[in-house]
């Protein structure tokens, strides 16, 4: 258990993990905000004051097209709601870089405690019969 804390393939998937977490949280509670203001501001009516200017051409009509201020918030939520929504695709894409990140790290752990524990047991049955005679003495051996 303590070389899991000594692999940084695993240390940071539990990162990218948490850090992924919070960003998908804060992304789908608030793009759910945003959402339901514009769904309930409905369509407002642009504002007709500028069609007074009789002396401008047709083309300035795009300029003068004032947002009204319902108009100008539901924009601004819209806005906001895009920039939520990219922050929650990017903890979607975070959690998963840290899944497969811990995946690879604990296939990393096993494959390194596979070839301790081979080169253990290849190690024990290279000794010769009284080699491990002495050894199992020794350990039996009290501590003087």
């Amino acid at each position: 258990m303590p070389d899991m804390y000594r692999n940084w393939r695993v240390m940071l998937g539990v990162a990218l993990i948490l850090l992924g977490i919070g960003n998908w949280l804060v992304g789908r509670l608030n793009t759910e905000h945003y959402s339901e203001l514009i769904s309930s501001a409905g369509s407002a009516t642009p504002d007709q004051a500028y069609r007074s200017f009789d002396e401008l051409d047709a083309g300035a009509v795009a300029v003068l097209a004032p947002l009204t201020s319902e108009q100008r918030r539901v924009s601004y939520a819209a806005a906001r709601m895009d920039f939520y929504h990219a922050t929650f695709l990017t903890g979607y894409v975070l959690v998963l870089a840290g899944l497969l990140m811990t995946f690879l790290g604990f296939v990393g752990l096993i494959r390194n405690d596979a070839q301790q524990a081979t080169a253990r047991i290849a190690d024990r049955f290279s000794q010769s019969p009284e080699e491990r005679v002495r050894v199992r003495l020794e350990k039996d051996r009290p501590a003087e």
